[in-house]
C-alpha cells in the first residue's frame, strides 16, 4: 500500500468516523457525566443501563437505581416507559417542534434519538439539561456529546412525567434554535418560560389537579420574586410561568416564537417579538398591567387586567395589609428594596377621611406605581401615582366611608439589569380626619348604661361586656 493510500485511511479513520453512528441497543450500559450540585451524594458521574429505546427516546436508568427494584415494579416502570415514548412520538414531539423549531438533529452523535437518563437527585430537582452535552469533549471534557435529558429517577411513576419530559425537551429545542445558531445562550428566565409553557401548548394543564396550579400555587405564596432575577428556586418558577401566561393571552404563541427566533436573548428578544407583532405598548407597560391583572383580574375592568386562560380566571395575588385605626392621628411607614422586573402589592385600609399615600423612589430608577380603589358599593378604579423626579403622591378621600381599600402595586422595570436591589419607601396617613376619640354615642347597645363607656373603668367595661356577652347568647347570636 502506498504511504498517500494510508494517510487517506488515518483521515478517514480520524475524521470521517466521527459521522457514523454508534448505536445504542437495549441492555447496553454506559457512564454518563452529570451535574455534581443536582445529584444525591453529590455524584459526578453515574453508570446506568439502556432499558428501552422507543421511536426518538433512549431511555437510560441508573444501574443502581435500577436494581434495587423489584420485578414488579421494574414491569410496571417498563409500562410507564412504553406510554411515554408513545406520547413523546405522537403529541410532544411533533407539537413542539412544529410550533418551535426542532431540537439539533441528528446532533453530535449522529444519532436521531434523544437519550433520557433516569437517575437519583436531589429531591428538589426534577430534572434537566446540559448544554455541554451538545459540544465534543475537546471543547468541554465532561460533555456526554449527545441530545440528552436528565429526570429524577423517583418521579418515574409520578403524575406529571409527560410534563417534565416536555418541559425538558422544550430545553433542548431552545439550545438549538438560539445558542447553537446565534452562539449565545438565553437568558434563563426566558428559557424556563418557553419550557413552562410548552406544557400549556400540549394540553397538559386542563386537568384539575395540574402542573400549571401547582405552579400558580408557588406564585400566590411569593408573587414579589423577580421575572428576571433567577436564584433556580421554585418562586422563580412560579413568576416565570404567571407571567409568560399573561403574555400569550395578549399577544399570542407567536411572541414567544418570535423572542426565540430573535438574534437577541432576555428583555431585547421579547421587545423584538414585540415590534414585530405590532405590539403598541413596551414590555414595561406590559409587566406593569401584569402586575395588575395578577390582583384584579378582571375583564371587565379592561382586556388588559385579567388572564385569560381558563385554569387561571382564579388566580389573584393577596396583597400584604396594612390598616390605619379609625380614629386618632397615625402614618404608617414602609420602606423595602426590589429587584428588577418584581412588584409588591400593597393594600391600605381603615382610617376616616382623606387617605394620603406618598411614593419616595431615591434611586432614581425606572419605577411604575399603579394603584386599584376598591370602594365600598363594590366598584373597582384603577389609576397611576404619577412620580415627578423621585416623588409621588396619591390622595384619595372617603375612606372609612366611600372607600374600603387602596391598594398599591410599586414595580421597577430597569432594562435588563438583574441582581441589583433598589430602595423605596411608602408613607400613609389620613388628613382631614376625624381625630376625636369615639364614646358610645356611636354605639348602640341592647340594654341601658348608667354612664357613657369613655368614663367607666376598667371594672365597669367588663361588666358590660359580660352583660353583652350574656345577652348574645340568649339570642342565639353568638356560640362559645
Amino acid at each position: 500500500m502506498k504511504l498517500k493510500d494510508i494517510r487517506f485511511l488515518i483521515f478517514l479513520f480520524l475524521f470521517a468516523l466521527p459521522a457514523f453512528a454508534f448505536a445504542d441497543n437495549t441492555g447496553d450500559r454506559k457512564d454518563f457525566y452529570v451535574e455534581k450540585g443536582y445529584s444525591l451524594n453529590d455524584k459526578a458521574q453515574v453508570s446506568a443501563t439502556l432499558i428501552k429505546s422507543p421511536d426518538r427516546l433512549h431511555f437510560y436508568f441508573e444501574n443502581g437505581w435500577w436494581n434495587s427494584r423489584t420485578e414488579k415494579q421494574k414491569e410496571e416502570i417498563g409500562s410507564i416507559l412504553e406510554s411515554l415514548g408513545s406520547e413523546f412520538n405522537s403529541k410532544i414531539y411533533p407539537t413542539l417542534t412544529s410550533t418551535f423549531g426542532k431540537e439539533n438533529t441528528p446532533g453530535i452523535d449522529n444519532d436521531s434519538r434523544i437519550t433520557v437518563l433516569f437517575y437519583s437527585t436531589k429531591s428538589s430537582v426534577k430534572g434537566y439539561v446540559r448544554n455541554i452535552d451538545e459540544y465534543e469533549k475537546t471543547v468541554n471534557p465532561y460533555s456526554n456529546q449527545r441530545e440528552m435529558v436528565y429526570i429524577n429517577a423517583d418521579l418515574i411513576t409520578g403524575s406529571f412525567m409527560k410534563e417534565i419530559l416536555a418541559h425538558e425537551f422544550m430545553h433542548l429545542i431552545t439550545i438549538s434554535q438560539k445558542e447553537m445558531r446565534i452562539g449565545v445562550p438565553e437568558e434563563t428566565w426566558l428559557n424556563e418560560a418557553y419550557s413552562e409553557y410548552a406544557v400549556t401548548l400540549l394540553g397538559y394543564n386542563d386537568q384539575e389537579n395540574s402542573y400549571l396550579k401547582s405552579r400558580m400555587e408557588t406564585f400566590i405564596e411569593r408573587p414579589y420574586d423577580s421575572l428576571i432575577s433567577w436564584s433556580n428556586a421554585q418562586y422563580d418558577y412560579g413568576v416565570v410561568d404567571a407571567f409568560s401566561h399573561y403574555l400569550v393571552d395578549r399577544y399570542g404563541i407567536n411572541i414567544l416564537i418570535d423572542s426565540l427566533k430573535s438574534d437577541n436573548i432576555g428583555i431585547a428578544g421579547v421587545a423584538d417579538a414585540l415590534n414585530k407583532n405590532g405590539a403598541k405598548e413596551s414590555l414595561p407597560q406590559i409587566f406593569t398591567d401584569w402586575t395588575i391583572a395578577s390582583y384584579v383580574n378582571d375583564c371587565s375592568l379592561g382586556a388588559n387586567y385579567c388572564y385569560k386562560n381558563k385554569n387561571l380566571t382564579d388566580l389573584h395575588v393577596i396583597p400584604f395589609g396594612n390598616y390605619l385605626p379609625f380614629s386618632g392621628e397615625s402614618t404608617l411607614y414602609l420602606g423595602q428594596t426590589m429587584f428588577n422586573y418584581s412588584a409588591n402589592w400593597q393594600k391600605f385600609s381603615g382610617g376616616k377621611g382623606d387617605l394620603r399615600i406618598r411614593i419616595s423612589n431615591p434611586s432614581g430608577v425606572d419605577m411604575s406605581v399603579p394603584y386599584v380603589i376598591k370602594s365600598v358599593s363594590g366598584a373597582t378604579s384603577i389609576g397611576t401615582i404619577k412620580l415627578n423626579g423621585q416623588e409621588g403622591e396619591l390622595i384619595v378621600s372617603g375612606m372609612g366611608k366611600d372607600v374600603y381599600s387602596v391598594i398599591v402595586i410599586p414595580s421597577v422595570r430597569n432594562g435588563n439589569a438583574s441582581g441589583s436591589e433598589y430602595f423605596y419607601s411608602i408613607t400613609a396617613n389620613i388628613v382631614n380626619g376625624d381625630t376625636q376619640t369615639e364614646t358610645n354615642n356611636n354605639i348602640t347597645l341592647p340594654f341601658s348604661v348608667e354612664k357613657p363607656l369613655n368614663q367607666m373603668n376598667k371594672e365597669e367595661l367588663l361588666m358590660v361586656l359580660i352583660k353583652l356577652i350574656i345577652y348574645l347568647l340568649g339570642q342565639g347570636k353568638l356560640h362559645i
